[in-house]
């Protein structure tokens, strides 16, 4: 196999913009190929739903021509809430197989066009039929699966606490964050319940954002690609599972094509539109033990400067859940992190529905 170099990174600010997902996607783009000097021989535009949200069709082939590309091909790549992870793990795929050198990899969307109500019907269409016949929201179906999880290991909502301060500490410091503010005790304990026990500081905001970077067989950088993998499941196996079975398919791919175990994770990006999500990450992916990650958590051990950093970016909590961007964003943080704090083996995993599409991908630093 080919090492795949990742070159210039670039995230959007998040939060509310202007922008179509067409103008978003071509002025990060931009950024990202200013200092890249080889042609752009593939693609891959990562969107959730851009024909409903911002009314948008065909965007690869008029993103590539907005950017003056040479013939690419261009595509979209989408799997719910993970399509930013697929896009990339796609565009690598593509450039092991020979065809093509350099990929321009670009996840973006834009929600905040549309109320919250109009939000949740189109999020809750990726549900399984029968969650939809008794008109289950995500959060709800979240909301299930945090109960179960403090049932079963004996913690309180106080104990979620801990978790969502975390998250918004570290967001506060995140220049491109949807939300930047640092919770108290007191916010959280009075903050309004949307999905008991999920209220307003467990669950991610609707944001519009975007992500870019180049990946490359041809031309060395400080980073690359050194494992991924995917794992898919049933839409539908009540009870609601501690265990996502998708994301365990996918860590244990990504740390044999890795040739890696989780004890050589360094500092890892975890899926969180639902902060309970990042606990159960960290156990599926042998990060923690089962039921001891919110004792992690607690612990200080997954904070910024702990010693196994874990959404040090603010994760979705905060730094915003753009659909088809956050699971690109996700590496763009990675790589941002790794400098940051000199660690040299980063993880990201991307839950796409409600855990049934999920993605994992391990970075190296190289230099």
């Amino acid at each position: 196999m080919k090492s795949v170099y990742i070159h210039n990174s670039t995230l959007s600010k998040f939060g509310k913009s202007l922008f179509s997902v067409r103008e978003l996607s071509v002025n990060t783009a931009k950024k990202t190929l200013e200092n890249f000097q080889q042609p752009i021989d593939l693609v891959v535009l990562s969107s959730f739903s851009p024909e409903v949200y911002t009314k948008e069709f065909n965007l690869p082939s008029k993103i590539a021509g907005d950017l003056y590309l040479e013939n690419p091909y261009a595509l979209r790549a989408e799997t719910a809430s993970s399509s930013g992870a697929s896009a990339l793990h796609l565009a690598y795929y593509l450039l092991q197989s020979g065809q093509f050198e350099n990929a321009l990899v670009i996840g973006t969307e834009v929600m905040t066009k549309l109320s919250r109500e109009e939000n949740n019907l189109i999020l809750g269409s990726v549900l399984s039929e029968n969650e939809m016949m008794f008109s289950t929201s995500m959060a709800q179906g979240a909301a299930l699966i945090c109960k179960r999880y403090m049932h079963e290991f004996n913690y309180s909502k106080n104990d979620l606490f801990y978790l969502s301060e975390k998250l918004h500490s570290n967001g506060a410091l995140n220049e491109n964050a949807h939300i930047r503010k640092k919770i108290t005790w007191e916010d959280y304990s009075k903050a309004p319940i949307f999905a008991s026990p999920l209220g307003l500081y467990d669950i991610s905001p609707l944001s519009d954002g975007s992500a870019s970077l180049i990946l490359s067989v041809t031309h060395k950088s400080d980073f690359k690609i050194r494992g991924l993998g995917h794992g898919i499941s049933r839409f539908f196996n009540p009870p609601y599972s501690l265990s996502f079975e998708a994301s365990v398919k996918a860590f244990k791919q990504a740390y044999n094509n890795a040739k890696l175990k989780p004890s050589d994770i360094e500092i890892a990006e975890l899926h969180d539109a639902f902060t309970i999500f990042e606990a159960i990450g960290m156990e599926d992916g042998g990060l923690a033990n089962k039921g001891k990650a919110l004792e992690m958590i607690k612990s200080g051990i997954t904070h910024s400067r702990g010693s196994l950093p874990i959404n040090a970016s603010g994760g979705l909590k905060t730094r915003g859940h753009p659909i088809g961007a956050s699971g690109l964003a996700q590496i763009v943080e990675i790589i941002t992190l790794m400098k940051k704090y000199n660690k040299h083996i980063g993880l990201t995993h991307s839950i796409g529905g409600l855990a049934t599409n999920n993605f994992v991908t391990i970075i190296e630093k190289v230099t």
